[in-house]
């Protein structure tokens, strides 16, 4: 049992997809197909006198059409001469044509390797800068230490003269 398949998903660089187009463009099939969707089936003789289409156009156009999965070959029957007489319908079928293929790898990485870039280098100023930061920071904390433990001693040094001379001045 065939597998029913509701959609045809192409490439643009695909071969099918360009077939379909053509396919598509032609004014002969374009009136086969708009004839399939009000008569459901049809021979190639039926789609002839019905179209005023030549038999030959016709049966290439079908060709083309089976080919590209636009229209179904359903059931055929034998004609009094012993031919076979196919009955042709419409494929119910969304076409989807997608941009391109999936992208290799190399390709991908190509895409992202500037935005990698801007990353990195924003991650590099922002750990520079609390670097800096850090760095005068701890600068800033050393000379308060350094002012906080030179205080005590800053005042000693200064009460230590006043003491001398009021020491040394006394009758």
């Amino acid at each position: 049992m065939p597998k029913d398949e509701s959609f045809l998903l192409l490439s643009l660089s695909d071969s099918k997809a360009r077939k379909i187009a053509q396919a598509v463009n032609n004014e002969s099939c374009r009136k086969i197909l708009d004839y399939l969707t009000k008569t459901k089936a049809a021979t190639e003789t039926r789609i002839s006198e019905d179209l005023k289409i030549p038999l030959p156009t016709v049966h290439y156009n079908l060709k083309q059409l089976v080919e590209v999965k636009l229209v179904n070959v359903d059931e055929f029957h034998y004609s009094e001469k012993g031919k076979e007489v196919n009955h042709y319908t419409l494929a119910n079928k969304y076409i989807i044509i997608a941009p391109r293929e999936e992208s290799s790898l190399l390709e991908r990485l190509k895409k992202i390797l500037p935005a990698f870039g801007v990353i990195i280098a924003g991650a590099f100023a922002i750990k520079l800068v609390e670097w800096l930061n850090m760095e005068s920071f701890a600068a800033r904390e050393a000379s308060l230490m350094v002012a906080d433990e030179a205080a005590p001693m800053m005042l000693k040094a200064a009460s230590a003269p006043q003491t001398l001379n009021a020491l040394s001045f006394q009758p």
